[in-house]
């Protein structure tokens, strides 16, 4: 993206997604490198900026969720704030299946992470009641860490876990067992990195 389409996105934003106003964001911040200079230029304010900027740098299927609505701009920004990606993906997951997590509730909920350097797991069971092993929706003997790893793959493909898990279970039906075992495989590889990386 260039810098005149990067303005263009940004002239009118309410008829762009948010993912496509982050990266005119970022195309403007590469080129006036500061917040400062680009309020001074475009207009608005700073924190317009530095909340789309940051969202920016999720990964895809947060973003993909931020542009279905399932994730407001401002839980996204708190979502952001956070420095691991495991809990990105954790906190982006509470907001969406709770439905209960406000944007000042994040807010808290992240502040108490970063300042105290509290775990975001318990930072959330206490702070909002939210437990990992019970917001499920089906009943599928897995753990909490391989229904993340689930949600993670299905977000990156912009589906909804459910969806991805009925594909899954379809495939399974008409058995191509050369292809049912590629996926097992990928899904296996992608749960053991998930497993390492929440063991980093």
């Amino acid at each position: 993206m260039d810098l005149k389409t990067a303005k263009n996105i940004i002239d009118v934003p309410g008829k762009r997604k948010p993912s496509e106003i982050a990266d005119a964001v970022d195309v403007l911040y590469q080129a006036f490198g500061t917040y400062q200079a680009i309020t001074q230029e475009i207009g608005r304010s700073d924190k317009f900026w530095i909340v789309r900027h940051r969202i920016f740098g999720l990964p895809g299927g947060i973003r993909w969720k931020i542009d279905e609505g399932k994730i407001s701009i401002e839980q996204g920004y708190q979502i952001a704030r956070l420095k691991r990606e495991e809990d990105q993906w954790l906190l982006a997951i509470a907001v969406t299946e709770t439905k209960a997590l406000t944007a000042k509730e994040c807010r808290k909920v992240v502040n108490l992470v970063l300042k105290e350097g509290q775990s975001l797991r318990e930072t959330l069971r206490i702070l909002a009641g939210v437990r990992f092993d019970k917001i499920q929706e089906l009943l599928l003997p897995l753990g909490a860490d391989i229904w993340l790893a689930i949600c993670k793959i299905a977000w990156a493909r912009g589906q909804k876990w459910e969806d991805l898990c009925y594909q899954l279970v379809l495939q399974g039906v008409d058995v191509d067992v050369k292809k049912v075992a590629s996926e097992l495989e990928k899904l296996a590889s992608d749960l053991r990195q998930a497993g390492e990386d929440q063991q980093d």
